[in-house]
């Protein structure tokens, strides 16, 4: 009997042994290769990067994964106490592995026939964060013996508040979301400690399967969810049944954001620059928080007067007709259809999709008009009449035209909200629109610092992420003529100085030709004293007066302003022949504004690490390629700026360009200096055939705070605008927008 009872004992000695070195291989072999986890005791998840406006709110944002490292400490407990709730209750006392929950799985998913469809799981935090940091996520055996192997050596290395830190800002939560604080934003625009119960028990619902669990799309399943949540806290003793019940009987309260990662002028500008200062893809994980000049109000301002200057001057040249035209099957359909249709103008500008309308019935007198969410308006033949569509065309061809003769069913058209609110039986009244062709750009800038306060490079980005204002470089016409003048200033030149405005011929060279100029009026002034030059932008005056000093000093002038580096020696240069762009033409009138000192345009004001630590400050050290830039006059360094031109001269240049605006081809807007008690100055600028339209000028306030705010109006690829679509007619009123909008704003009397 003992004897058997041996062989018994020895047999299981030799079983278990058998199986313990089984298991033992298993591990060796499932844990040899495994990743070193040693770097998650001094890991940080990558973190996108913010800009902030001048006011230190959230502008932008640059992620490829939204996050927002917490560290555990500022996590609330009510938060902590729902994920565990949810995910791994007896989180503080297993070894990273709950091999009850484990066993507990393995006979539910036995008995109820589980394993091949949506089994139980009894995954751990640990778990969690091993298969997310190291392991992977195939669906395997093997994954999982991996996934618990090195679960324990995560336990064994790291403390259980590191574990949950790790856990609680990689977990994806949905919405492209990382980490609970992002979520808290996302689903509830509020910061952690801010969260209620409910919400708390919301965010620990999702990390099971965020898309199934979706606030909108699948109410149902996510507040069922939730709700289990909150009766495991209850179980576990967290908080009471009465609350939990109470906490179960309310909505989700969830609103989604919008995101502030839409791509805008501003944030290209800046992105392009901090690609170039940091390593590649930094600027996507290094949690970089960057503080700019950029005025929210002022921004705002500046695109609203770029468009309505964009759309005026394109509603003075005609309508274009329908963006396209529905089929009969598809009118039958048209809610349906429209949206498909929309859907195929790519290019068409987000924030407009709701202008979009459908002809539906073309009446005597009227247009009946249908948009995609169902309800309905009218276009009136009385508001097409008196419309800038029509006096344009009238003008032109004598006869009258009606509605109807440009419309028909099924066109899908522009729209806008006419004035009066309802038309005929209470139908909204709408009015006739399209989206400019043309594009243009607006700058405004703080002439003392450079900072760039707001900035807009066309239309919409919706149509054209090209920025106009730092990537188009265009002729810059009349608006260059002021630095021929202030070459001529330094060498001694005066604003009285008598130049002849006559016909000017100058002999290029051996079968070059001859430069004959004229002036734009096609008349001349003769003897005309100097100043009169940039007030009547003289063609020829300006010619005569280069050839006399020489192309030398106005090259140099225009490459210590930073305008151009090397324009050529060519008279037609004098005229704005040359290249240039708007940011730095605006950013050379700066200089004149700014009592000859130059300033470097930026945005980035002081770029902080993740840890709040600061990595760069403006104003940066002059080195020695800005030096360089200064050419052979001696550099002055004064409060960090350069002084590049002396202050007499700059300050008789300014005297110009307020006569430009008060008895120049600027003229109409003298009334701003008047009425608002501003010093106002600046030039036009017109190029060969119309083809670009400029406006640069300065506005100096009450408070003694100078801006410059530089305009630019053209087409993509450079075509006329059309005949006496210069500078004072395209550019002008755009700037006097502006500033008739932005008067008041509260930034000017700092």
């Amino acid at each position: 009997m003992l004897r058997a009872i041996y062989r018994i004992l020895k047999v299981i000695t030799i079983c278990l042994g058998a199986f313990a070195c089984a298991v033992m291989a298993l591990l060796y072999y499932c844990g040899r290769d495994l990743p070193n986890h040693a770097f998650l005791q001094n890991y940080k998840p990558p973190e996108g990067s913010r800009i902030y406006n001048s006011n230190n709110e959230l502008y932008r944002e640059f992620v490829s994964e939204y996050r927002i490292f917490v560290p555990i400490h500022e996590i609330p407990p009510q938060l902590i106490k729902a994920f565990l709730a949810a995910e791994d209750k007896n989180f503080y006392y297993h070894p990273g592995v709950d091999v009850f929950s484990l066993f507990r799985a393995v006979i539910r998913n036995t008995l109820h026939r589980k394993w091949h469809a949506k089994p139980v799981g009894a995954s751990t935090i640990t778990q969690q964060v091993a298969k997310n940091f190291l392991v992977g996520n195939d669906q395997s055996v093997m994954r999982k013996v991996r996934e618990a192997i090195m679960s324990m050596r995560i336990e064994g290395a790291l403390s259980k508040d590191r574990i949950l830190e790790l856990y609680f800002n990689q977990i994806y939560l949905g919405m492209r979301s990382y980490g609970v604080a992002a979520a808290a934003y996302t689903y509830f625009q509020k910061p952690l400690h801010e969260l209620t119960l409910v919400e708390c028990a919301f965010l620990a619902s999702l990390p099971k399967a965020p898309a199934n669990y979706h606030p909108i799309r699948e109410q149902k399943k996510a507040l069922m969810r939730r709700n289990a949540t909150l009766r495991r806290l209850a179980e576990d003793g967290e908080i009471t049944y009465e609350a939990a019940q109470e906490a179960q009987n309310e909505p989700l309260n969830v609103s989604l954001p919008e995101r502030l990662n839409q791509i805008t002028y501003v944030s290209e500008e800046i992105r392009r620059e901090l690609m170039q200062r940091f390593k590649d893809g930094a600027v996507y994980q290094e949690g970089y928080s960057i503080y700019t000049s950029l005025d929210a109000n002022i921004q705002t301002r500046c695109e609203r007067s770029l468009r309505s200057g964009l759309e005026l001057y394109d509603k003075r040249h005609g309508y274009r007709g329908a963006l396209l035209q529905m089929t009969p099957v598809e009118m039958k359909m048209w809610k349906e259809s429209l949206s498909v249709k929309v859907n195929a103008l790519s290019s068409f500008p987000k924030d407009r999709k709701n202008d979009i309308a459908v002809v539906l019935r073309v009446l005597p007198n009227l247009i009946e008009i249908g948009f995609a969410d169902g309800h309905k308006g009218e276009i009136s033949n009385k508001s097409f009449e008196s419309s800038d569509f029509v006096k344009v065309k009238r003008s032109v061809s004598k006869k009258k035209i009606a509605l109807k003769s440009i419309l028909r069913e099924g066109d899908v058209i522009v729209t806008a909200i006419a004035s009066d609110s309802a038309g005929t039986n209470a139908i909204q009244h709408y009015l006739l629109d399209q989206i400019p062709v043309v594009t243009g750009a607006m700058i405004v800038m703080d002439a003392d610092t450079g900072e760039i306060l707001a900035m807009t490079g066309g239309y919409s980005t919706d149509i054209s992420q090209f920025n106009c204002a730092t990537q188009a470089v265009r002729q810059p016409g009349s608006s260059f003529k002021p630095f021929v003048y202030l070459a001529a200033l330094e060498l001694g030149y005066t604003k009285d100085t008598i130049i002849d405005d006559s016909p000017i011929e100058v002999v290029l060279g051996a079968g070059l030709g001859v430069y004959a100029p004229k002036n734009s009026t096609r008349k001349s002034l003769g003897p005309t004293p100097f100043y009169k030059g940039i007030e009547q932008s003289v063609n020829q005056m300006t010619v005569r007066l280069a050839h006399q000093i020489g192309m030398g000093p106005v090259q140099n002038m225009a490459k210590r302003l930073g305008i151009a580096d090397n324009m050529p020696a060519q008279l037609a240069m004098s005229l704005g022949a040359g290249g240039t762009t708007l940011l730095k033409i605006t950013a050379a009138y700066a200089t004149i504004a700014n009592a000859g000192k130059r300033v470097f345009p930026h945005f980035i004001k002081r770029i902080n690490d993740r840890n709040g630590h600061s990595i760069f400050q403006m104003p940066p050290a002059f080195n020695d390629h800005l030096l360089d830039s200064v050419l052979s006059r001696q550099t002055v360094l004064t409060d960090d700026r350069m002084q590049v031109i002396e202050a007499q001269y700059a300050e008789q240049m300014q005297e110009m360009l307020r006569g430009v605006v008060m008895r120049g081809n600027a003229k109409k807007i003298n009334y701003l200096r008047e009425q608002y008690g501003l010093d106002i100055g600046g030039k036009t600028g017109t190029t060969n055939d119309y083809k670009d339209a400029w406006f640069i000028g300065f506005i100096r306030f009450p408070s003694n705070k100078t801006w410059i705010v530089g305009t630019f109006v053209g087409f993509s690829v450079p075509k006329s605008l059309g005949e006496g679509e210069g500078g004072g007619r395209a550019a002008v009123p755009i700037f006097e927008s502006f500033v008739s909008h932005s008067v008041n704003l509260r930034n000017i009397k700092k």
